[in-house]
């Protein structure tokens, strides 16, 4: 599969949705020809000048603005992971061959998804995040539990290029330990805002 490549110093992972603001002629042509064929478009980690290998297709989950000079500003939505098989540039747009990572979600064992899971409804609690704790039981895989936290580009690359599901939720239990085990009063566990979703 070939599709159009959205260069940033920003990452994003499957089931997150973001903010942008589009305002490059050749960005704005590209999110006008997504809109109208409905398709998706690929957002790299760029990092001094270097592309990550591993990347996420998203889709416009919501045009919230369109100005009279092309400019927009929308939501994405994460859809899944993708490796890079090669690069080329078309009018000034960077296109990949891409390949969708097969996540094996089926593969994670259920009691330590659900023990990881205690974990993470525990730090909420204790953090009196303003949270639906119905809808934080609602999760099937390691992207559920960092679609609505606000989490350091840097260290989201760094989630998304880890291999599997089993090794994305050890990461989630280490960072949950950390929060745990930290002064409880410090506990800082940012959601958020409600408004993007």
């Amino acid at each position: 599969m070939i599709f159009p490549l959205f260069p940033l110093k920003l990452s994003v992972l499957p089931k997150e949705v973001l903010p942008l603001h589009i305002f490059e002629e050749r960005y704005k042509k590209m999110i006008t020809d997504c809109i109208k064929t409905n398709s998706l478009f690929g957002i790299i980690y760029k990092d001094k000048g270097e592309f990550s290998k591993i990347g996420c297709a998203v889709k416009i989950y919501k045009v919230l603005n369109k100005y009279e000079d092309g400019k927009y500003d929308i939501l994405i939505e994460g859809c899944y992971r993708f490796k890079i098989i090669n690069y080329m540039k078309k009018n000034n747009i960077w296109f990949g061959e891409i390949k969708e990572i097969d996540e094996h979600y089926d593969l994670m064992d259920p009691k330590i998804f659900n023990y990881i899971l205690d974990k993470y409804l525990k730090v909420l609690l204790s953090n009196n995040a303003n949270q639906n704790i119905q809808e934080e039981l609602d999760k099937s895989n390691s992207f559920d539990f960092t679609k609505n936290l606000v989490i350091p580009s840097q260290i989201k690359q760094e989630f998304l290029e880890l291999e599997d599901e089993f090794t994305r939720m050890k990461y989630i239990e280490n960072f949950l330990d950390n929060l745990l085990n930290s002064n409880s009063n410090n506990i800082n566990l940012s959601v958020k805002d409600k408004v993007l979703n």
